[in-house]
């Protein structure tokens, strides 16, 4: 299913020409992304423990898997991040049980301006947050890895617990999945307490007019629930309660409070 083994090095090279600017830019970079609700940080043993009846938590969480895409304005840098699908095919012994996730983002909007706009499930509640792309604040690192052949650097969220990203540079667009973000690269990794999300397929067109009406549309949404007030918050808000949601959510299935 990844697609980054078949870009061929001269397609890679003119990717990067066309940031570079020797090269026809196209109007969208177009990123997909996988995510399941798998994470180092959410593991524990009993997490692992299956049987001949029945597989373990770990094998269900990761038949659940989220479709993404990234649209990317060239242009002005705005961006929609948006879930397209979603597909499970439940392992052993789960066929009867419904999947209750702690958090899922449905849409997340980034203006010209640098202000985001995020729709999103928490503990299946909906909520509007508003926020600016510096609300995550990152302590960049050195440490390097590649990913779908490219090269990464790792970044760690210094005001939100348990979300590392990786990014690469040699895609140079400040984006990434939901509102990780303010980096300098494009985030083709990330992780959180509640999932793991990964890069898979980049491509660009030039459906400017598709992009701009797929934009409006989510912030015609975000406003009129904003103006509504009674699902919508202030992004540093949402974040601060979601980080207290998993650091006790962290401590209840571990067994001792979580330590960075």
């Amino acid at each position: 299913m990844i697609e980054f083994e078949k870009l061929s090095k001269a397609l890679l090279l003119y990717l990067i020409l066309i940031f570079t600017g020797f090269a026809q830019s196209p109007k969208i970079l177009k990123i997909n992304y996988l995510n399941s609700p798998v994470s180092q940080y959410r593991m524990t043993e009993n997490d692992l423990k299956s049987s001949p009846t029945k597989a373990s938590r770990n094998e269900f969480r990761q038949s659940i898997k989220d479709y993404y895409s990234l649209y990317i304005n060239l242009e002005n840098r705005s961006s929609v991040f948006v879930l397209d699908s979603t597909r499970q095919i439940k392992p052993i012994g789960w066929d009867n049980i419904r999947a209750a996730l702690l958090d899922t983002i449905i849409s997340t909007v980034k203006t010209p301006d640098n202000k985001t706009y995020k729709h999103e499930w928490v503990m299946e509640q909906t909520i509007f947050s508003e926020g600016e792309v510096r609300d995550i604040q990152w302590d960049l690192t050195n440490e390097t890895k590649k990913i779908n052949g490219l090269n990464c650097f790792k970044a760690e969220a210094k005001n939100f617990p348990m979300l590392t990203v990786w990014y690469t540079k040699e895609l140079p667009v400040s984006n990434g999945p939901s509102i990780y973000q303010g980096l300098p690269g494009l985030v083709m990794l990330s992780e959180s307490y509640t999932s793991t999300t990964e890069a898979y397929k980049i491509e660009y067109t030039d459906d400017i007019e598709g992009f701009e009406k797929l934009y409006q549309e989510k912030v015609n949404l975000f406003l009129e629930e904003k103006k509504q007030k009674t699902r919508y918050d202030r992004e540093p808000l949402v974040m601060l309660k979601k980080g207290d949601l998993f650091l006790s959510s962290y401590k209840y299935f571990h067994g001792k409070p979580y330590r960075k």
